[in-house]
């Protein structure tokens, strides 16, 4: 299969790509300071981390050893002096625009890969569907760097395809007909 599909190694290092991402966001969801925020950022990361893993299947069902990538998330070895910095100087502008370039690069790399035609067909609805979906979330991300204190989106469904029309449309009244009230014993 390997000889058959060249452009296999360099899904594979899309797939290291995506686990970078995944990182980036994840640590810059760690030294946010709001909670919309760190939700934003944090949601950031988990679709890069779903991304990555769909790669990673779809080189596992071609019998293509995945690379191995240790993504370690966190700061593992910071000293206090650098969280200390890290908090008093963070600016999200500046976080948003590090992991929106990380997010243009692999995007340079879809494209790579989907215009090469080398890779199944199968391989390359995944890879578009990707790629589409990144560059929605680049969007959503320079609207956060506009506002950091933006609502991020309540549902992955929400996030993928915008807030449903009848979601928006209804008054507070109709929005707690079908909620449920926890009641406290006496």
């Amino acid at each position: 299969m390997k000889n058959k599909y060249t452009d296999f190694n360099k899904l594979n290092r899309l797939l290291v790509a995506c686990f970078e991402a995944e990182k980036l966001y994840y640590n810059a969801a760690d030294d946010a300071q709001t909670t919309e925020l760190k939700r934003f950022l944090n949601f950031m990361a988990v679709e890069r981390n779903r991304m990555a893993n769909a790669i990673s299947t779809e080189l596992s069902s071609r019998d293509i050893e995945p690379l191995k990538f240790d993504s370690e998330k966190g700061h593992q070895d910071r000293t206090w002096e650098e969280i200390k910095e890290a908090l008093e100087h963070f600016n999200s502008e500046i976080i948003i625009k590090q992991c929106i370039a990380r997010d243009l690069n692999n995007i340079k790399r879809y494209d790579e890969l989907i215009h090469n035609h080398q890779l199944p067909e199968m391989t390359l609805g995944i890879l578009y569907k990707q790629k589409q979906q990144l560059e929605w979330y680049i969007k959503q991300a320079e609207e956060h760097k506009v506002n950091p204190k933006m609502k991020g989106p309540a549902t992955r469904d929400e996030a993928l395809h915008g807030t449903p029309p009848e979601k928006e449309k209804k008054t507070s009244h109709e929005n707690d007909l079908g909620r449920i009230i926890n009641l406290k014993a006496m």
